[in-house]
């Protein structure tokens, strides 16, 4: 039986819905482009809040739109962030397109992560920590390790597979990497690239 709680919780969702602006506070937290260049944008999030702690440098994965680290009000690392005090600086790749293909991972490593790394720190006038998630966070990692001098304080990576091995789609490859003692997987990846 329908009792009255449940019809006006019903009637609730449906002004929501239809009049009220959504079940959702979609808005994204509002940023300043700091710096932008080829598959690469740098924004800091706007705060009128005192400064506390390190600057953050966010970093998505590759295969996700930056929006990944502000999804809805109440459910937003940035906005976490930001509300603490701290000021922050999202990464964005931006629409990588098919003539774009021929970018190896080293563009990012080499080129678009330590470009945003400097233009936040500089901004920030200090040295950032940087969280990146996933393939966003072993490529931050690499392009700390490839440059020692990056203004880098802290790292820290999140869903980032750094164990390969327990990676699904690379279970086709594990019985050749273990006959071969990983010579033709290293040998078809040297040529891939």
């Amino acid at each position: 039986m329908i009792g009255l709680s449940d019809v006006a919780s019903a009637a609730g969702n449906l002004y929501s819905t239809t009049l009220g602006g959504g079940l959702a506070d979609l808005r994204r937290m509002p940023a300043t482009v700091i710096d932008s260049g080829p598959q690469r944008t740098v924004s800091r999030y706007d705060s009128d809040r005192r400064r506390r702690g390190a600057p953050v440098l966010l970093v998505p994965p590759l295969a996700a739109p930056a929006i990944c680290f502000d999804l809805r009000r109440g459910c937003s690392l940035a906005e976490h962030l930001v509300v603490g005090g701290r000021r922050t600086y999202l990464l964005e790749y931006g629409q990588i397109e098919f003539r774009n293909r021929e970018l190896g991972l080293e563009h990012w490593i080499e080129d678009v992560i330590p470009a945003a790394v400097r233009a936040a720190a500089q901004d920030a006038g200090r040295p950032v920590r940087v969280i990146g998630w996933c393939l966003g966070g072993i490529m931050a990692l690499l392009a700390h390790a490839l440059d020692g001098e990056l203004p880098i304080e802290a790292a820290a990576l999140v869903a980032s597979p750094f164990d390969f091995s327990k990676v699904p789609l690379v279970a086709p490859l594990r019985p050749i990497d273990a006959v071969t003692r990983g010579q033709v997987v290293t040998q078809l990846l040297d040529e891939s690239s």
